[in-house]
């Protein structure tokens, strides 16, 4: 046997094993052919071009909210939970969802969301992209009127609490006044922090005068609670009015906003045919020659035995 085998000796090797090579190539060629154009199904591909923003409009308090809710990451995460998508599915198409068919992806420092989904038809495909976006966006909405619904409740559940608190007080103060005869002008001053400047009777100034020293602190300190709690109960009284407004005018679509719409392409993304063949015809060669080499080392070790 040589031992090692020079140019001539390997086209010689083709030469006598071309038959055996070209066999081999149109073989694999023509199983690639069949099994690309009548075996395998045909896949169509949607793309859509989505932008999350959460600053495009000015929400107020809700602005947390908003921007905690709609961003890149959770949209990502809500249009790829297969349960969801599923049902989603089962309710409003013919088809199935399968979640192997979407693929999303964020570029790198952006705020899109680059979106393809695969169907055995193009409508299906297009259609099926479209209720995954849509869906996905009404998730999202439904997701933050929800934790606005609860803010809200928390905000009026807040102020009528403070509202008895004051309320409560309130009564304390006036019935200390009434209880000591005391001026109606300081029940007066307790429902604004500005002084009102009233004439008094002389029964009225004699009954000022009569004020000690504990009863003019227990006054003072109800007066300054009260003020304290009614300062709360504005602060809070706004945020539940400014949720409340926010929440009747909520929209989704400032912040979900399609670039690109579904698309609806011509022709089929898979199988690549004619990179199938390509593959085929370089996997011929290389079995044929696999063989070829081989059935020669077996005959140059067979002769040397």
């Amino acid at each position: 046997m040589k031992e090692s085998i020079d140019l001539r000796d390997i086209i010689k090797i083709f030469d006598q094993g071309k038959k055996t090579i070209i066999i081999f190539t149109i073989v694999t060629v023509v199983i690639t052919f069949v099994l690309s154009w009548f075996v395998m199904d045909e896949k169509y591909e949607s793309k859509a071009v989505v932008q999350l923003s959460s600053g495009v409009q000015d929400t107020g308090i809700m602005s947390n909210y908003v921007a905690t809710e709609f961003t890149p990451q959770i949209y990502m995460k809500r249009i790829q939970n297969d349960s969801f998508m599923k049902q989603v599915f089962l309710d409003n198409s013919s088809t199935e969802f399968d979640l192997k068919s979407l693929k999303v992806e964020n570029p790198v420092n952006s705020n899109l969301v680059e979106l393809s989904y695969l169907g055995e038809t193009a409508e299906d495909a297009q259609t099926g992209l479209s209720l995954i976006m849509n869906e996905t966006k009404n998730q999202m909405n439904s997701s933050v009127k929800e934790t606005l619904d609860q803010l809200e409740q928390t905000y009026l559940n807040e102020s009528k609490s403070l509202s008895k608190e004051i309320e409560t007080l309130m009564d304390k103060y006036n019935n200390i006044v009434n209880s000591n005869a005391l001026p109606e002008v300081l029940i007066l001053q307790t429902m604004s922090s500005s002084q009102f400047v009233i004439n008094l009777t002389g029964e009225q100034n004699q009954a000022l005068r009569k004020i000690n020293g504990g009863l003019q602190n227990e006054l003072l300190q109800l007066k300054a609670q009260i003020d304290v709690k009614s300062m709360e109960y504005s602060s809070v009284l706004a945020k539940y009015q400014s949720v409340k407004t926010g929440l009747d005018s909520f929209k989704p679509d400032p912040f979900v906003r399609v670039i690109i719409d579904p698309t609806l392409e011509e022709f089929p993304t898979s199988p690549n045919k004619i990179f199938n063949i390509a593959v085929g015809l370089v996997l011929g060669l290389m079995l044929g020659t696999a063989l070829v080499f081989a059935r020669f080392y077996w005959k140059e070790v067979m002769k040397s035995n």
